[in-house]
């Protein structure tokens, strides 16, 4: 039996391979669309002009020349009025909040710091509300103005983007973030891993590089990650997964925060680092309040050949490269992202790295593989959290016939 396809699937699957190419190229002509999408000029045509009817989209002349003839080119891009979005990462101690318009471009930024390790959990989803509220009234941004907000957070979260199951900067599990913000902001909620976030932002940034393939590694207080694998974001069936810094390096090894022992994270984390370094011992309780400064102090030790700074790098980077190792065992070798202040002794990492990837036998040198290195992360776990946030906005167009629906309360 043949499957019928109405026309209006056909036009929001088409509307939608035309936003997508908007959202992710940015500003372009009718006949760039057609080029990328593979659509014809009229259907281009038919959908960019209803898309411009209802101020989705703007005309953007291009400047005349002293040469040109004719009329100007005219390229499309997404209105920056039409609606805007939320940001809101949640990390130790730690809270910041963004808005971007719906070009992606921020228009405020703010944050605080918050005792996270202790508060309930009440308090916290308070906080995280009356924060973010308190923003958007600073900003002058009305709620009729929101789409929709993302949330970021450190830890593990739940396959349907509702709720924080389980992180080491909280004492609670199954924090119900989505369930508790959505009736006061009035528009959908969707909660992210951070280390998917700073993925997401790195292939809309940089897909030259960071496209179908890559993993971005956080290197910071925790090891986490973000991998994506033919072009999809890898995730569990039940949770946000890749947990790379809880893979085992060292079975009943060195103490990690999440309570097991032998985690790569107990090795490779600026816990782990110190705590090896100031010779604390293996078993001690994972320090949460490292400062900067003392990090710093022990890179330039290490820089100076100070035994024990240099050997707690060397072991840092020897536990990531060997869990890279095992991952390019089953998948083959990928672009790396380092992302975090961790990077900031890139120098003094990335041969032990790849030391340790050269001892596995495989067919590949470790030195062909592209290791990039960015040490401030809040850029761009903010980045990918309005990215979703904007393809979920988009998504909602496609799927109401062009309108944005709010959640009525």
């Amino acid at each position: 039996m043949a499957n019928i396809v109405r026309s209006d699937d056909v036009r929001t699957q088409n509307r939608a391979k035309i936003m997508a190419i908007l959202r992710m190229k940015g500003s372009m002509s009718r006949t760039k669309l057609a080029q990328y999408t593979g659509l014809s000029a009229a259907t281009i045509t038919a959908i960019t002009a209803d898309l411009l009817e209802r101020n989705v989209l703007l005309r953007k002349e291009a400047p005349k020349t002293t040469n040109s003839r004719g009329r100007p080119r005219v390229t499309l891009t997404f209105n920056p009025e039409f609606a805007c979005v939320g940001v809101i990462v949640l990390q130790l101690n730690h809270i910041m909040m963004s808005i971007a318009d719906y070009q992606g471009s921020t228009i405020f930024t703010d944050e605080i710091t918050l005792e996270t390790t202790t508060i309930s959990s009440e308090t916290l989803l308070e906080k995280l509300a009356g924060f973010f509220l308190a923003g958007m009234r600073t900003a002058g941004i009305s709620t009729d103005q929101l789409r929709h907000v993302a949330v970021g957070v450190q830890g593990a979260t739940d396959i349907h983007a509702t709720k924080l199951r389980w992180s080491p900067i909280i004492q609670h599990q199954e924090l119900q973030i989505k369930q508790s913000l959505e009736p006061v902001f009035r528009v959908p909620v969707s909660v992210h891993n951070d280390c998917n976030m700073i993925a997401q932002a790195l292939r809309w940034n940089e897909p030259e590089l960071f496209h179908s393939d890559f993993a971005a590694i956080l290197l910071s207080q925790g090891i986490g990650m973000g991998l994506y694998h033919n072009g999809e974001l890898v995730q569990g069936k039940r949770s946000s997964a890749t947990e790379f810094g809880h893979m085992t390096y060292i079975p009943n090894g060195a103490l990690c925060r999440c309570g097991r022992h032998g985690c790569i994270e107990a090795y490779a984390s600026e816990y782990a680092i110190y705590r090896n370094a100031k010779m604390l011992g293996d078993n001690s309780e994972p320090c949460s309040d490292i400062s900067q400064n003392e990090m710093d102090e022990i890179i330039a030790q290490a820089h100076d050949n100070v035994a024990l700074a240099k050997s707690s790098y060397d072991r840092a980077g020897s536990a990531i490269g060997a869990g890279l190792a095992s991952l390019f065992a089953l998948l083959d070798p990928f672009p790396i992202a380092f992302v975090g202040t961790g990077s900031k002794a890139k120098d003094l990492l990335e041969n032990s790295i790849r030391a340790a990837i050269g001892e596995m036998p495989m067919s590949f040198q470790p030195d062909q593989i592209s290791m990039r290195f960015y040490e401030d992360k809040n850029p761009l776990i903010s980045d990918g959290c309005a990215v979703t946030a904007l393809i979920e906005v988009d998504k909602n167009i496609n799927s109401n016939n062009g309108k944005v629906l709010k959640i009525a309360v």
